[in-house]
């Protein structure tokens, strides 16, 4: 399956889920549809195709602090009760979780 080429399928972009838009490394804030001459396509287009990518990874998984395990938690969007977010596979809404160091 052949992809548009656009900064929603960059590897350089970052989705904001507020606005729809995309945080681009070089360019900033950009709209989903937009495209520069640094494109580089993402090597993971879907979240389902890839099994190194699990609950944990979103940024809806939310860690229950009072667990000893730190993989626990639960999903902001689906799940009220707690469970190992290592176990479990991505769904539809996974959006990558962002680093902050």
């Amino acid at each position: 399956m052949k992809h548009k080429k656009c900064c929603k399928s960059c590897e350089r972009g970052l989705s904001l889920h507020l606005t729809n838009d995309i945080l681009c490394k070089y360019h900033g804030v950009v709209t989903p549809d937009y495209v520069c001459f640094r494109y580089k396509e993402s090597t993971i287009l879907t979240a389902s195709k890839d099994v190194s990518l699990k609950c944990i990874h979103c940024e809806n998984f939310i860690v229950h602090i009072d667990s000893p395990n730190e993989n626990v938690g639960r999903c902001k969007l689906f799940s009220e009760r707690h469970f190992d977010g290592t176990n479990r596979n991505p769904c539809s809404k996974f959006s990558k979780k962002i680093l902050i160091s």
